[in-house]
């Protein structure tokens, strides 16, 4: 006798967007814009706060997405970010309680930099770059992807002018450990973000003379 398998895999809905009024939308998108606007961090990474279709979406640039909010309800609001051809879910609350979510990310996955508001105890690596060195927030930002891999920046080597930085970024896994390596670079008047080649980056005079070769074009 041959036994059939009638059990068919059970599909995961997606949850719904509420059908809230369009006042009641506009407001949510106006909070949302006055949060962004008052945090001296998003103000800096979130390019624009975007109404669309019932949704709420914070760009970090046209073309990069950083997170997404949809209404479940008038006041619980689901937080997710884009993976592959899908949604992550990271939280379910209030809005406010949402866009602060956002705002303290440590691990990369909207932004990484949250370390730089906290107060007290020991500092990142982050809030030493921004506090002591005075590199900018999004030149900080740049290294996006490594961030998105929760990679984690530690201080390499700094110059003795302090206008060079060496930052490796680690993460450890089953398979090993990876890494990849940017230099803080205050060059003409401004601070700048390069990524190494890792054949390069063993110090700031290799990165520095490897980049030199290159006119100063990052890997």
């Amino acid at each position: 006798m041959r036994w059939r398998n009638n059990r068919r895999s059970e599909r995961v809905l997606r949850p719904k967007v509420a059908a809230l009024p369009k006042e009641a939308l506009q407001k949510l998108h106006e909070r949302t814009v006055k949060f962004v606007e008052k945090s001296p961090l998003l103000r800096t990474l979130v390019a624009s706060a975007q109404l669309s279709r019932g949704r709420l979406y914070l760009w970090a640039a046209p073309d990069v997405l950083m997170a997404r909010i949809t209404p479940l309800s008038a006041e619980s609001m689901l937080l997710e970010t884009p993976h592959r051809n899908s949604w992550v879910e990271h939280r379910r609350s209030t809005l406010s309680s949402v866009l602060k979510y956002v705002e303290a990310d440590r691990d990369g996955t909207f932004h990484g930099l949250g370390s730089i508001l906290g107060k007290g105890g020991k500092r990142s690596v982050q809030a030493v770059l921004y506090q002591d060195f005075g590199i900018p927030i999004p030149v900080l930002a740049e290294p996006r992807e490594w961030y998105s891999k929760h990679r984690k920046p530690k201080i390499v080597e700094t110059s003795d002018a302090n206008d060079r930085i060496l930052v490796r970024f680690f993460a450890e896994a089953m398979s090993g450990t990876f890494h990849g390596t940017c230099l803080y670079a205050f060059r003409d008047e401004a601070w700048n973000c390069y990524t190494i080649k890792p054949s390069a980056s063993t110090t700031i005079g290799d990165a520095e003379a490897w980049l030199q070769k290159r006119d100063w074009r990052d890997w």
